[in-house]
């Protein structure tokens, strides 16, 4: 694993345009909408999009492509972290995965087979080299700005190194709206 170098700018600079979705309440059938307030996730959800979000629960089984609403996890911030704090992004590495970057074009490796993401806003897949074996009730996250978002590739020396527990997941999003 390669762990980025990077300037206190470099890294503020990159903390800005991952975290941050402000929620609001859809009523009682439980649905939820957030408004996404960064470019991580662009050009799949805009800066300034709103986003319908299915809440789940602790049964939530994540699939490879879901685009999910997370609680900060321990470690992805500067001091005391926030307990209301979310994050969106993309699931990538699942429970057992392995999530490698990257092959000979560019793309990353899912269990030694290349991922095709016609989602990512420009090519390679990851600027910096990883190899990760995602460990059970966990998921690795990546955003699909991946050239301007601090995601699972930034957080390795984290508690979890990089991946996020599945209990962190708020809800999975359904709908983008003008995206």
């Amino acid at each position: 694993m390669i762990r980025p170098r990077l300037s206190a700018l470099s890294l503020v600079l990159l903390l800005t345009p991952v975290a941050g979705c402000a929620s609001a309440d859809l009523g009682i059938f439980g649905g939820h909408t957030y408004t996404n307030s960064s470019e991580a996730m662009e050009p799949t959800i805009k800066k300034g999009a709103h986003m319908s979000v299915r809440r789940v629960d602790d049964g939530y089984v994540p699939r490879v492509g879901d685009i999910i609403i997370f609680r900060q996890p321990e470690g992805w911030s500067e001091g005391t972290p926030d307990p209301e704090a979310t994050y969106v992004s993309r699931v990538i590495g699942v429970p057992g995965g392995t999530v490698k970057c990257c092959d000979s074009h560019g793309r990353l490796e899912l269990d030694g087979k290349a991922l095709d993401e016609p989602y990512i806003a420009k090519p390679p897949a990851s600027e910096l080299d990883f190899a990760v074996q995602v460990p059970r009730d966990r998921i690795w996250v990546m955003s699909d700005n991946r050239h301007s978002a601090l995601d699972s590739r930034a957080h390795q020396g984290a508690p979890g190194t990089g991946t996020i527990s599945v209990s962190d997941v708020v809800g999975v999003v359904e709908a983008p709206r003008g995206s």
